[in-house]
């Protein structure tokens, strides 16, 4: 094999598993989840968010991303069909899903019930 086919096939494979290794974010799709690393207690732990057709696609590719992202203790935190939101004060994450981003976020931070509780990520699907 030529050294420009060698180099081509290598750069094509490199892009492939790049393109495979992509968040699946729960806008594209019905369901969104979050994995979140329990045992961190940073103020930014490690978190997967998943979307799919399906809630166990959802929930399978969240657990992925946390993982992922060096989560040794991912736990489900949810799942939903509209926006969802993780929060944290960095010594407990809380959760928010409704039909609004903004309102998701709210539900987080009150949940959280501390003055140093910030949104840690939210997202909403398509649908």
């Amino acid at each position: 094999m030529s050294r420009h086919l060698l180099r081509s096939a290598f750069f094509g494979l490199a892009a492939v598993m790049i393109a495979s290794s992509a968040p699946v974010l729960a806008s594209d799709f019905k369901w969104g989840a979050y994995f979140v690393d329990t045992q961190d207690g940073t103020k930014e732990p490690a978190y997967g968010i998943g979307g799919g057709d399906s809630e166990q696609e959802a929930i399978d590719n969240a657990k992925k991303f946390c993982e992922e992202a060096g989560g040794t203790a991912c736990t489900q935190a949810m799942t939903y069909e509209q926006c969802g939101a993780l929060a944290t004060d960095g010594k407990k994450i809380t959760w928010g899903k409704a039909p609004t981003k903004e309102e998701a976020e709210a539900g987080a931070k009150n949940a959280c019930g501390s003055d140093g509780c910030e949104v840690l990520t939210s997202d909403c699907n398509a649908e």
